[in-house]
């Protein structure tokens, strides 16, 4: 029986796919480039995501092909292969860095004697346990810890009250801001645009009529959660302490300090924010073996674990220490991200046309 998940879960995948992994040192590029605008960029990209949602789904009022959307062991065309592998192509450069993103993030804060390769081992293992129980399993794990994090940052400018200081914020839109903004928000854009991994699991969707609101819903959340950080951040620390920061979020809730002996809450804050990684990473392993599944027109979990650990040592070789990582994160995948995502919408559409087709076709018949 396929597998459901609510209106609600998948507003919260959503918003976990957009914040989860970017937040560990995407704010560092965009207030480096934004400078105090920066944290304009969120606003900005809202509504242009919209945009390619309303492209997505097209009229809210039939959505019934939603439920026949790469479904495994259903006929395909050449533009449902064709969209299976450039997203198969897609999920695994967002997962390689992502993965590589994480275990150093760990590897600096919380081991920093223990070597990436062990790392990646035992997370792998629980990272691919979460994704064979289904997108069930991964949508409900999400729904618990994303809440989580999401009461937590919304929190930070209560907490960071006493360390705000406006003129961090000033001068607002002086004259080179346009340019300053539109660099960042184009380098944003990319990382924003992994909203569009929800595609591989829009046939299971119920009800299907909601789908459209609630990627909608959880953009908005994902963004606003950007927002709150990327001020926060720009209030308490300012542009020139960002700039030279490889983790300013975590520089950040560094600065909290409630009482006298209640000031490493930013440790408790990280160890909340890893299950959101872990279930992105997690729902990322999904995707894959769906995707394999398809063209397979059959079960590939077997093949699950191979393939989570061979992605696992690209994500280690590929790059040779953290700035690595960062150089191909902010300067090369805010291009390759993009024109990948351009045309899985591009594909989309057309897979979206035959199953139209298909499905008028099913009903002359009867």
């Amino acid at each position: 029986m396929k597998q459901k998940v609510s209106a609600f879960q998948l507003s919260l995948l959503v918003a976990n796919l957009i914040f989860a992994g970017p937040i560990i040192s995407l704010p560092q590029i965009i207030l480096q480039q934004g400078d105090q605008n920066a944290w304009v960029v969120p606003i900005i990209i809202y509504p242009i995501l919209i945009s390619f949602i309303f492209i997505i789904f097209g009229k809210n009022t039939q959505q019934e092909w939603l439920q026949n959307v790469l479904l495994i062991g259903s006929k395909s065309k050449w533009s449902e292969k064709g969209f299976i592998l450039i997203f198969l192509l897609f999920v695994l450069f967002t997962l390689i860095r992502d993965l590589r993103g994480m275990f150093d993030f760990v590897a600096t804060v919380l081991l920093p004697t223990t070597p990436n390769d062990i790392l990646m081992v035992l997370s792998i293992l629980v990272m691919v346990y979460i994704a064979l129980s289904g997108i069930e399993v991964i949508a409900r794990v999400t729904a618990i810890h994303f809440t989580l994090l999401f009461i937590i940052v919304t929190m930070l400018p209560l907490l960071l009250m006493n360390e705000w200081d406006f003129g961090n914020l000033q001068p607002l839109f002086g004259r080179e801001s346009i340019t300053t903004i539109l660099r960042a928000t184009f380098i944003t854009f990319s990382w924003m645009g992994e909203i569009l991994f929800f595609l591989i699991i829009i046939s299971n969707i119920d009800p299907p009529h909601k789908a459209r609101r609630a990627v909608m819903i959880g953009t908005g959340l994902g963004l606003f959660l950007f927002l709150v950080v990327i001020l926060s951040s720009l209030a308490v620390l300012g542009v020139k302490i960002i700039r030279e920061s490889t983790y300013p979020s975590l520089m950040l809730i560094q600065q909290i300090n409630i009482t006298d002996f209640l000031d490493r809450l930013d440790l408790v804050i990280t160890v909340v924010w890893l299950p959101t990684i872990f279930t992105k990473v997690a729902f990322l392993l999904y995707a894959i073996n769906h995707c394999f599944s398809y063209l397979y027109k059959g079960n590939t979990n077997k093949f699950l674990f191979p393939i989570a650990f061979i992605v696992g040592y690209l994500s280690i070789l590929m790059f040779k220490n953290t700035m690595d990582l960062l150089r191909f994160s902010f300067f090369t995948w805010n291009i390759v991200g993009l024109i990948i995502e351009m045309m899985l919408i591009f594909l989309f559409l057309f897979v979206k046309r035959n199953i139209k087709i298909r499905l008028k076709n099913k009903e002359a018949e009867t």
